[in-house]
């Protein structure tokens, strides 16, 4: 009796497992077939950007090429500000430098409400032996551009930066809606298509430099920033 209780009984241990398996098989379909999440990845060739995308990057920077008047309100700032590895790296510091501290000096312009932008800012930056130069300028009407930036980062000191008009190696303009357009100088790259573009931001970045007193303001301002190497004499020869 006992031996005729225990064969029924895995009997249907077995079939049950195989009730459990076929229900396994049933569902697997219509879960494959679940609609999964879309994911785009934007890649941006900031190296060689196509000629379309090249010729708006031209147009947005026709609209601020004419030379700044600035309304009277500005502001001058100065920092320092310890950047972690990952963000030291990001800056052009050198891998393995740890946390790296960062002294910078930022020169802010409006614009009176007719003008084609509503501000401008520039600012130096020293992260670990390298200057970081940069100037944003935010359009007012930003159906097709909401931000063009024009940067450089080289090794030197931030008064030899800028009384030698470093050129720009970078250029990017953010748009609403829309990916950012970048072009950036790669020394592998024949980028002899982009010239202009250079050049254009170029003639920009040395008319902000002259109206924002770039040469006078940031080594002026560098020098009451603790730690910094340079002395008041030398940043008073510039």
């Amino acid at each position: 009796m006992n031996s005729m209780m225990f064969k029924q009984l895995a009997m249907s241990l077995s079939l049950g497992g195989l009730l459990a398996v076929a229900s396994q098989a049933q569902e697997t379909p219509s879960q494959a077939g679940a609609p999964q999440p879309k994911i785009q990845v934007n890649f941006l060739n900031s190296c060689r950007p196509t000629q379309a995308e090249a010729e708006e990057m031209g147009r947005a920077l026709a609209r601020v090429r004419e030379r700044p008047s600035f309304a009277a309100d500005f502001e001058i700032s100065r920092g320092l500000t310890t950047l972690n590895e990952a963000e030291a790296r990001a800056a052009g510091a050198k891998a393995g430098a740890g946390a790296t501290p960062s002294t910078w000096v930022r020169i802010r312009r409006e614009f009176p409400e007719k003008a084609v932008l509503t501000d401008a800012q520039y600012s130096l930056s020293v992260e670990g032996g390298v200057t970081s130069e940069a100037l944003a300028l935010h359009l007012r009407d930003s159906r097709e551009a909401l931000q063009i930036l024009i940067s450089d980062s080289v090794t030197g000191s931030p008064s030899q930066v800028v009384k030698v008009d470093t050129p720009p190696d970078r250029i990017r303009i953010e748009r609403f809606g829309k990916s950012s357009l970048v072009l950036a100088r790669c020394g592998a790259v024949d980028q002899s298509g982009y010239e202009a573009l250079f050049a254009s931001a170029r003639e920009i970045l040395e008319k902000y430099r002259v109206a924002m007193s770039v040469k006078t303001v940031v080594p002026a301002e560098f020098v009451h920033l603790a730690g910094h190497k340079e002395s008041k004499a030398a940043a008073g020869n510039h």
